[in-house]
């Protein structure tokens, strides 16, 4: 007598069955094979349950290990998944209030260490939908330790205006080198690099770029 064992089927998750299907999309750009999010896009993973807005430490980790699971979809086609905390951390301190520019800081509060994480830019050059950003000499030794990581974001106006595709620390004036969204509308003015620790594992430097914006007015 033959018996057979057959694996029963998962049945589906109270948790997922609302998420809808996912409907992967082209992603806006690609960088080296990894894929970069446009407007009104969003990354994704096949049976997750949240999405992610930036290349935080989640969509990192699933690049480096199961890269063919980290899908691109639409932001209006997540159906009930909820949005990733820490991509909404890296939004909320890449566009500060308005307040934030007129509060006055607390003794307590270290503002020695935060000038470390913000660099300030300035424009050199636009041509082709290709930003030059330059900082200043006495900025060179930090920005030398600094990784650019993929999906690197420009906030303008608290859009995502493009990418950052590169980091040029060897000139006497760094130079960052900032890929332009098509649709986006060029704004003169000074611009701030703002710092962090890496996401990837494998990273050779203590720092990486977090995000480069528009500096808050004085």
């Amino acid at each position: 007598m033959i018996r057979k064992y057959l694996k029963p089927s998962r049945p589906a998750s109270s948790d997922t069955r609302n998420f809808g299907e996912l409907k992967p999309v082209e992603p806006a750009a690609r960088r080296e094979g990894v894929p970069l999010i446009g407007e009104d896009q969003v990354y994704v993973v096949k049976y997750g349950t949240v999405y992610h807005s930036s290349w935080c430490q989640t969509v990192a980790e699933k690049w480096r290990t199961a890269p063919r699971g980290l899908l691109v979809a639409m932001s209006a086609e997540v159906g009930e998944r909820t949005p990733c905390q820490e991509c909404a951390q890296l939004l909320k301190v890449a566009k500060p209030s308005p307040m934030q520019k007129h509060q006055t800081p607390s003794r307590s509060t270290p503002q020695a260490n935060l000038t470390d994480w913000v660099v300030p830019l300035r424009v050199i050059g636009l041509a082709h939908g290709i930003l030059f950003l330059a900082a200043s000499p006495e900025h060179r030794g930090r920005l030398e330790q600094t990784a650019v990581e993929p999906a690197t974001p420009l906030y303008v106006g608290g859009q995502r205006d493009g990418m950052v595709v590169r980091l040029d620390a060897a000139r006497p004036e760094p130079l960052l080198v900032v890929q332009m969204d098509p649709r986006a509308t060029f704004r003169n003015g000074p611009y701030q690099a703002r710092l962090r620790h890496p996401l990837q594992r494998s990273a050779t430097k203590p720092l990486a770029v977090a995000c480069v914006e528009q500096a808050p007015e004085a």
